[in-house]
């Protein structure tokens, strides 16, 4: 059970970290194609930062997924932090590109993401602190 929750934040961040590439695929193109104007439109800077915090918690999904599968923690607390994980990232950075595409609203659900990601963060502190199998 345990090792199905944190494949679930492996598999997504895997499935993430491919449309943070593509996105910088795009963004490398408009760079050469783009002009003046797309360097200092909004949404080269919105699908800038949507790129970095997408890259970053594509890794962090991977990472934690494979972390909880190696804890020794009761499986809704696992779960929980799973869950936290991946609003973390579809609110976050997942708002920040549809913000650069042109749905400006969505940048107002960011901080949903934001702070799931904070209290994933304070959740695996404790767990790793605790869950890891003792050596004899």
């Amino acid at each position: 059970m345990k090792n199905e929750i944190g494949k679930k934040n492996m598999v997504f961040g895997f499935s993430y970290f491919i449309t943070t590439l593509l996105l910088g695929l795009f963004l490398a193109f408009k760079a050469k194609s783009g002009g003046p104007e797309w360097h200092e439109s909004e949404q080269h800077e919105w699908l800038g930062t949507a790129h970095a915090h997408g890259n970053l918690e594509s890794v962090l999904n991977i990472v934690i997924g494979y972390i909880l599968c190696h804890l020794e923690v009761p499986a809704g607390l696992a779960k929980i932090v799973s869950i936290l994980l991946l609003v973390g990232a579809i609110f976050h950075s997942g708002m920040l590109y549809l913000t650069g595409l042109g749905l400006e609203a969505a940048v107002n659900l960011a901080p949903i993401g934001a702070l799931s990601l904070i209290a994933t963060m304070a959740l695996m502190a404790y767990l790793t602190a605790t869950g890891f199998k003792k050596s004899s």
